[in-house]
Formats: structure tokens, C-alpha cells, sequence
């Protein structure tokens, strides 16, 4: 299992090795991130999941990238020679042409950067899951936007709602992967361009306020999926823990993502004895 995306520190070249957890740090390689960035926040859910499961076997592509695509473009390069049986493509810079030379073998998982270049390629239908939020479903459902920020203005106003009508728009005017989950007010699990189930429940407003909860969604759906999880499952299961994480570490606006990421195994434990028994 690899996890691919960038950090935002200028001038970090590429990193790739096995990740340790440690306090509010993801180390690699002897290399201290904050856990509060992005792709570091997905990387402490995986960590934390599959410490759940007795697993480790997950490695990381990571290099410095503030927006100007440099670190992106040394991923890209480095994801070219990747051939572990699932990926994570996460915070990267679309770059079109780079995305298009990725072996799609393995089975694809994109979030954020990841799946904006997917669609702007046109090659969304080689991936295995996409994991937008509503705003980027709207840039997934208006075909001719090449870039969120680009989104047309007819379906970029869009509340929780719209969303049926966005995902029946994105899988009929663009090429889509089999599986999808719409975060949110309510989690939308998406199989062939139909809602297979809605998971709206624990409804925790203060999780809205906090950095990483959509990248902790992702690194726990991804974590079931290569512990053997269906992709719909996981998507099920992932949603219910990332919602319950909110109600059993009493979050608060002011709550930290790693708070949340350390009480994953806890949660795992409870809702898997529930469902068992």
C-alpha cells in the first residue's frame, strides 16, 4: 500500500519510506512532519487502522510542494515505477500528461489533487474510488471545468441537496470510477454511478470546523480496503467510524486531527464487535 501526495514545506526533496507515528508527528525517514498536514493526517489514519488489523506494510512518496508543482512533479516520476497492489494518490498538483503515464494496475484510490487530475484527463474511469466533497463534485459533474476554481456557476451553487442530481450528472457527462463517497453532512456511497447507501449518522457539527477529517476519512476506507474489505464495505464502515470518531472524542471546534486519528482503533474495535454480535 502506498500513499503518494505532497507536504507543503519549500524545498523538501522526495521522500520515500515507511512512516512512524509519534505523538502529533509522522516521521520518515527520519524526517519530523506535523500530523496536522494534510496528506501527514491521511497517513496517521492508515497508521492507525492498520495498527487495528496487526498490519504495516504501507510506504509513502512524499516531496515539498507550495503550489508552484515542483515537489508534484517528482512523484509523479516516482509513481511511475510503483507497482503495490493499492495506491493513494492525494495533495499533488494536476498535471495532465504526468497522471496519464501512472500504471493503473493497481487499484487507484484519489483525493483532493489526485482526482482533480484524474477528471481534467479524462481518465477517471481507471480509478478505483474518488472521495470528493460537495464542492468537488460540483468541478466532477460540469464536464467542461478543468479546475474546481473553474467550476460554471450553474452548478457550482449547490447545497447537500443537489447532490443525487450532481452524481447522476458527474458519472453521465465524465468518466468516473466504479466507486465513489460524497463527504459531508451526509456520506453518499456511490457504486456504478448509483447511491448504494447514505450514512448520515452521528451528525457531529463541530467535525466541520476541524482540518483532516475528510483525510482521515479517506486513509480509513483506503486502510479496510487493502485489509480485505469489499471497496463498498469499507466505504460503508469507513464513513460510520470517521462519524463516530467525532462523538467519542467529544470534539469541539477546537479539537486536533490527531486526537481523533489515535481513538481509531477504539472505534474499530467497537463498531466491528457490534456489528459481529
Amino acid at each position: 500500500m502506498i500513499i503518494a501526495g505532497t507536504i507543503p514545506i519549500e524545498g523538501l526533496e522526495l521522500i520515500k519510506g515507511k512512516p512512524i507515528l509519534k505523538g502529533n508527528k509522522i516521521i520518515i525517514n527520519n524526517k519530523e512532519f506535523p500530523i496536522s498536514m494534510g496528506t501527514c493526517a491521511l497517513i496517521g489514519a492508515v497508521l492507525k487502522t492498520l495498527e487495528y488489523f496487526d498490519e504495516n506494510n504501507i510506504h509513502v512518496i512524499t516531496a515539498g510542494d507550495i503550489g508552484k508543482g515542483d515537489g508534484s512533479l517528482k512523484i509523479y516520476d516516482a509513481l511511475k515505477e510503483v507497482d503495490d497492489d493499492l495506491l493513494i494518490i492525494h495533495y499533488i498538483k494536476p498535471k495532465i500528461s504526468y497522471i496519464k503515464e501512472i500504471d493503473f494496475s493497481p487499484k487507484i484510490i484519489a483525493d483532493a489533487g489526485g482526482m482533480y487530475a484524474a477528471k481534467a484527463a479524462n481518465i477517471g474511469d481507471k480509478f478505483h474510488l474518488f472521495l470528493p466533497d460537495v464542492g468537488e463534485l460540483a468541478f466532477l459533474a460540469d464536464e467542461k471545468a478543468s479546475h474546481p476554481a473553474y467550476v460554471r456557476g450553474f452548478i457550482s451553487e449547490v447545497d447537500n441537496k443537489e447532490v443525487p442530481e450532481l452524481i447522476r450528472r458527474a458519472y453521465g457527462k465524465s468518466k468516473m470510477p466504479k466507486y465513489m463517497v460524497v463527504k459531508g453532512e451526509k456520506d453518499y456511497i456511490v457504486e456504478d454511478g448509483n447511491i448504494a447507501e447514505i450514512i448520515d449518522s452521528p451528525k457531529i457539527e463541530a467535525m466541520e470546523c476541524i482540518g483532516g477529517t475528510g483525510d482521515t476519512l479517506t486513509g480509513i476506507i483506503s486502510s479496510l480496503i487493502n485489509c480485505g474489505y469489499k471497496t463498498k464495505d469499507a466505504c460503508v464502515l469507513g464513513c460510520k467510524i470517521n462519524r463516530i470518531l467525532g462523538e467519542i472524542s467529544n470534539v469541539k471546534p477546537n479539537t486536533q486531527i490527531n486526537e481523533l486519528i489515535y481513538n481509531i482503533p477504539k472505534v474499530l474495535k467497537f463498531i466491528l464487535n457490534k456489528e459481529l454480535f
